[in-house]
């Protein structure tokens, strides 16, 4: 059973559902624009409660309004007209011995009323320090492991030799200490940093080890954009989760889930649910990640105002580039400037993309991620003309010298359940999903058994193969152009492809040009539908055997099940 990658493009300004199965993401708009108090909030929910038990309504329509409560009572933030204010991650730079000190460690944070949530972090409960490098620096990085369980810390997108990229064969058990020193030598751009421990990479990350890694230089530094941290200049890491009634993060590596992906129910942005950024009035810049384990997102303003994109995952781009909407696969970073001279705020809001089981409530209708509110002193940043001079592409680029073909040997085990379970899968569904839906397949998500470690470790691979650290993989020549097609075969689910120790570029996808806005430096190469893209890379460090580089796909669940190559550079 092959699934159908879809990419629904619906109205931005159609975000009032109309129906009651949308209500759950409706709450937070409704909720927001009205002032309510706990006591109004209560009375509500009585008046709804009653309702239900002395209205005569279908079981959908009970079920569908339950839902809605439920959901009412998951977001007290809403429910009480509170706004969480966005979280910043604090800026850490290299002291005056080019050391940056943090670690990894257990922690508890409360995302649902009256429960704690059990966590990880790097030097707090939950995601990490914005880390701040300099173009020409070399930076020792002094990293602890205070976690039960070992790690690694991969510097996702940083040009560096393999062996300090923090791959899986350089793990760090528990206590110990890491002391790698990284080169940096490569333009400004927003990077991150994350585990990659093999096969536990999606358990780490969903406990919530991910930082935002950023890289400054000259050429950057002479554009005139906005660069106040938390001001103009704002971080958006967007994530989902789903719970367990007890608070903590649903986790389970079963047969749904590995093939699919790890489909949350909540949204959030930077730890925090639906938050609120007070900005500088005047341009502000969005550094966004998708550091979602598997879930995409198309992003667009509620106002339906344009974005600018101005850097992709390897740096800026060559001109700022005009969207409506943008989407992000896992792994992904956009650099966005929006106009707030006017001071009205917005809302960034997720369409629904992807599979129906990532469509599933309340990501089936447009959902508010956070609200921008210009309310600051005007910023200074302006948008340039030109951003970046970019190396032109070859009229005749090299030979292609090697294939990786993304494969997954049982997707028809993780798929068949969700649509016995009426789940249109490789379809446009054309509704809203019906509860009864809905709870049959939260049954599958959440009840399937954990799948035993070897079975889990065969589901997927590469050209064939599954990942394995004792495998020897292929070689690429250090310094050489090279020409790689990445592909899926047959397969028809998205595979964001994340390459380490380069930056490349897309010199295709299907044939076709790239979009403008992916034109740039990119170390993500996201594939669906039988897809095929061709890069243009090179490795300018070395990576030998005891210390190779990845490339996999960066569904961390697919990655943690096979699907991941190792190869040297020499």
């Amino acid at each position: 059973m092959r699934s159908g990658y879809m990419s629904d493009k619906l109205g931005r300004d159609d975000l009032k559902p109309k129906t009651a199965a949308h209500v759950v993401s409706d709450l937070p708009m409704k909720l927001h624009d009205a002032p309510n108090t706990l006591d109004e909030s209560r009375r509500r929910h009585a008046g709804l409660a009653l309702e239900i038990t002395m209205t005569p309504m279908s079981r959908r329509q009970a079920l569908q309004t339950l839902a809605a409560l439920g959901a009412l009572a998951a977001h007290p933030g809403w429910a009480t007209g509170a706004r969480v204010s966005l979280p910043i991650p604090p800026e850490r730079r290299p002291d005056a011995q080019g050391v940056i000190a943090f670690d990894a460690r257990r922690g508890s944070r409360r995302f649902l009323p009256g429960r704690n949530t059990p966590t990880y972090g790097y030097d707090g409960a939950f995601l990490g320090p914005a880390l701040r490098v300099r173009r020409g620096q070399a930076v020792t990085i002094d990293f602890i492991n205070r976690l039960p369980e070992p790690t690694t810390v991969h510097w996702h997108g940083l040009i560096i030799p393999g062996d300090v990229d923090g791959g899986p064969h350089r793990p760090i058990a528990p206590g110990e200490r890491w002391r790698p020193t990284l080169p940096i030598d490569q333009p400004a751009a927003t990077l991150w940093f994350h585990p990659h421990f093999y096969p536990t990479t999606a358990a780490q990350v969903i406990k919530g080890l991910a930082g935002l890694l950023i890289v400054d230089d000259e050429d950057a530094d002479r554009l005139a954009l906005p660069s106040r941290w938390g001001i103009d200049d704002i971080p958006l890491i967007i994530q989902d989760r789903r719970f367990r009634s007890d608070g903590a993060f649903f986790d389970a590596m079963n047969i749904v889930t590995a093939i699919n992906g790890y489909v949350g129910t909540r949204p959030l942005v930077n730890g925090a649910n639906y938050p609120e950024a007070r900005t500088a009035r005047g341009w502000v810049r969005l550094r966004v990640l998708d550091g979602s384990n598997a879930r995409s997102y198309r992003l667009s303003a509620s106002d339906g105002r344009a974005l600018f994109v101005i850097g992709s995952d390897g740096g800026l781009l060559e001109r700022p580039v005009q969207v409506n909407e943008l989407v992000l696969h896992a792994g992904e970073r956009f650099e966005l400037l929006v106009d707030c001279r006017s001071g009205s705020p917005f809302d960034l809001v997720a369409q629904p993309e992807g599979e129906a089981v990532m469509r599933l409530p309340p990501f089936d209708a447009p959902l508010r991620l956070l609200t921008i509110r210009p309310t600051e002193a005007e910023g200074k940043g302006t948008l340039p003309d030109v951003l970046a001079s970019l190396p032109s592409l070859p009229a005749q680029p090299p030979a292609v010298s090697q294939a990786l073909v993304m494969n997954m040997f049982r997707d028809e085990a993780g798929m068949m359940p969700l649509m016995k379970a009426g789940l249109m899968m490789g379809m446009a569904m054309p509704g809203p999903v019906a509860p009864e839906v809905v709870a049959r397949v939260t049954r599958l998500i959440e009840g399937e058994p954990v799948l035993p470690i070897a079975e889990q470790l065969a589901l997927n691979g590469v050209n064939g193969k599954s990942f394995a650290l004792s495998e020897p993989g292929f070689t690429a020549g250090r310094g050489d152009l090279l020409r790689w097609r990445v592909s899926e075969g047959d397969d028809k689910m998205l595979h964001p492809v994340h390459i380490h120790g380069c930056q490349f570029r897309i010199l295709s996808e299907n044939g076709r040009p790239p979009q403008p806005h992916r034109a740039g430096w990119k170390d993500i190469a996201p594939i669906a539908d039988a897809g095929v893209s061709e890069l243009l890379l090179s490795f300018p460090h070395p990576a030998a055997a005891d210390a190779p580089y990845m490339a996999h796909c960066h569904i961390l669940e697919h990655e943690d099940s096979g699907m991941m190559a190792q190869f040297t550079v020499a």
